[in-house]
């Protein structure tokens, strides 16, 4: 049994003002593909571990993705989707199934559900019949069509994703028994009307830890082979935004519809919890110095890099100024601070504008005084489970500025961290490589929701979210939203 793997994976903001481009994507193709995401936590590890446990040999076609950003271009698309198609056609008289990594939340140009036009088109290459296995990030606005193009769908179950692995080979075992005449998947999806807000996507806490956990007892239930939920992304707009239940059963049509809608009334009777009430950037960073025990750590939510925004946001930074606090720890994306600081040298002062310069949406370019503290390559690693499974990182040349004190000479307010390339605060190696000890900070911010927690909860006393202004902002009006549905319970009630 030989066994095909790819990836096209891209999670796009069309909020976001900066194209994707295809320089922007890193590939791997072949044998190198192998190479680069065996060592990591990646679902891809999980179709490369299954060929062993499954018994059935790799065919590695290509790998491909980009930092979160705006809408992936046409070229960038057409190119991808092209190579790996014709990557497939070779490689059909070979191979017996196609494992396939997808977002679930990529807008190119022209195809709003970009995800679900790559396994359409890999379905009419390959034929109604041929076993096409595709994985999903949790944060995927699954359309129906989709589903019924691949063989099955599965979803992480992981809010921060720490759960990849697993799901790679979950579908790496279901497409061997598939292609081994053992099963006959057949799905059934629902998504219930409701815009299930980021800010309510910790799978570990209540209203989405009951429902992942009745999707993971069905998932045992006789006759069930997968069960997933996706929480959807609600800064894609497209008309399939917003969440999604796949139940995928053997041989069972009416087995697989009932319990998708079940568990679709699970989640539409959580409706009225899924209202945000988050903490203003003036009322957060008083209670952040009010608090006891520290570190505090600040989740900007309307700066999510890992939902596709600029990075540069300097909307907590500068209340932090306004309110005199310190013992801070703020990393932004700013590649020209970071050449004057190079330039400086270590221990030269610096006088910078910093931040807000990507769009008009992340809060004011500030003006920073201060002293060179680091500087640093800006590569680090990580060998523990983290969301989205990456092990090696490269935020670029980086620097760190000893900012001081409004008023008390000597004394540091923070530190800023400078970096050259927009890198989501996934793994907190991203200050420990500079040099920072969290531990010893007092408030720490991090531009994300939920996918920071898993690097910063065993740093932090208390997390604190932050409702601010950006691309990622959790409170868009409906209005701004052109494809998707209007009436989500949210927006109407």
């Amino acid at each position: 049994m030989r066994i095909a793997i790819a990836s096209i994976m891209h999670e796009s903001n069309t909020f976001a003002v900066h194209p994707t481009t295809l320089a922007d994507f890193h590939v791997h193709r072949g044998a190198e593909m192998v190479e680069h995401y065996r060592p990591t936590f990646h679902e891809v590890a999980g179709y490369i571990a299954g060929a062993d446990e499954y018994d059935y040999e790799l065919h590695p076609l290509l790998g491909a993705g980009a930092t979160p950003a705006g809408t992936v271009t046409s070229e960038a698309f057409e190119t991808l989707v092209g190579q790996l198609l014709d990557e497939l056609r070779t490689a059909l008289p070979q191979i017996d199934g196609l494992l396939l990594a997808l977002h679930g939340a990529m807008v190119a140009e022209g195809f709003p559900q970009a995800d679900g036009e790559i396994v359409r088109r890999v379905r009419a290459l390959v034929g109604p019949d041929f076993p096409v296995v595709v994985t999903h990030d949790y944060h995927g606005n699954a359309p129906e069509q989709l589903v019924q193009d691949a063989t099955a769908l599965i979803i992480y179950k992981t809010c921060p994703h720490i759960d990849q692995p697993e799901r790679g080979l979950q579908a790496a075992e279901l497409i061997a028994r598939t292609i081994r005449g053992e099963v006959k998947p057949v799905s059934a999806i629902v998504k219930p009307n409701v815009l299930f807000n980021i800010a309510f996507h910790n799978t570990s806490s209540a209203p989405m830890k009951p429902l992942m956990d009745a999707a993971i007892a069905l998932e045992q239930q006789p006759g069930i082979l997968a069960v997933s939920i996706a929480a959807g992304y609600q800064y894609a707009d497209v008309p399939a935004m917003g969440p999604s239940i796949v139940v995928v059963a053997d041989g069972d049509a009416e087995l697989a519809a009932r319990e998708a809608a079940r568990l679709g009334e699970m989640m539409w009777s959580v409706r009225d919890q899924l209202i945000p009430h988050i903490a203003s950037p003036a009322e957060a960073v008083k209670m952040a110095m009010a608090a006891a025990k520290t570190p505090v750590s600040l989740f900007e939510l309307g700066d999510n890099i890992g939902g596709g925004s600029a990075g540069d946001a300097t909307i907590i930074l500068k209340e932090l100024l306004d309110q005199n606090a310190d013992g801070w720890v703020v990393a932004i994306y700013d590649p020209e601070a970071v050449q004057l600081c190079a330039q400086a040298g270590i221990g030269g002062a610096v006088s910078l504008t910093v931040g807000g310069k990507t769009d008009q949406m992340h809060g004011p370019t500030l003006p920073i005084t201060g002293r060179v503290r680091t500087l640093h390559d800006g590569t680090y690693e990580e060998t523990e489970r983290r969301h989205g499974g990456g092990r090696y990182f490269n935020q670029g040349l980086s620097a760190v500025v000893d900012v001081p004190k409004r008023g008390e000479p000597g004394k540091r307010a923070g530190l800023l961290v400078l970096n050259s390339k927009r890198t989501p605060p996934m793994s907190i190696h991203q200050i420990t490589c500079m040099g920072i000890v969290p531990q010893q900070q007092r408030i720490l911010v991090a531009k994300g929701a939920v996918a920071p927690r898993a690097a910063y909860e065993p740093v932090s006393a208390q997390i604190i979210e932050v409702d601010t202004a950006g691309a990622t902002m959790i409170n868009r009006p409906p209005a701004e939203f052109k494809r998707a549905r209007q009436s989500f319970y949210e927006w109407t009630r």
